[in-house]
């Protein structure tokens, strides 16, 4: 098993080389991944995220269901499901990178914020929000939130009762 994961990290270098085609790079990550070296999953993704999103996509699912040990892939997966206004397969995935990270991460809260909101999760969405805005950055967000029509009214939900005043001086920027 060792030697298959050295060998499979060794297609994965080899994938990385400057001086190899896009063609040889793609044989490098499926010949990982016929040493079960599922990580070239993401190498894959890479490979075709700019020229064809679905089978960029694909890639990721299939990495996922090797239930692997990284927040990337689920949180790639949460973002175009987001962007596809698939919000239950978004918080899906989001919350399964929220448990494989074990520790906190702002960003996946802040999806996971968005994702809750608009799936009228609001308690939950509360607590995703409290969680990213006390502990990131996130005032490019704020401002494209208070003028996002989805999200309109948020500063009236009781749930987000103690963050009024940010999100009505934030609208106000704006």
């Amino acid at each position: 098993e060792d030697s298959r994961r050295y060998i499979g990290q060794a297609y994965l270098s080899l994938a990385s080389r400057d001086d190899i085609g896009p063609e040889q790079e793609e044989s490098c990550y499926r010949k990982a991944l016929e040493l079960n070296y599922a990580v070239a999953y993401m190498g894959l993704y890479f490979l075709y995220v700019r020229k064809d999103e679905e089978k960029a996509l694909g890639f990721l699912r299939e990495y996922v269901k090797t239930e692997p040990a990284d927040t990337v892939p689920y949180v790639l997966l949460g973002e175009a499901e987001m962007n596809r206004k698939h919000y239950e397969l978004a918080d899906a995935y989001l919350r399964e990178a929220k448990k494989v990270a074990r520790a906190y991460s702002p960003r996946v809260d802040w999806l996971l914020f968005q994702a809750n909101y608009l799936l009228k999760n609001y308690q939950f969405a509360s607590e995703t929000f409290a969680s990213a805005v006390t502990r990131g950055k996130f005032e490019n967000e704020l401002k494209a939130l208070s003028s996002d029509p989805r999200f309109a009214g948020i500063e009236k939900r009781p749930e987000f009762k103690k963050y009024r005043n940010m999100l009505n001086l934030v609208k106000a920027s704006n």
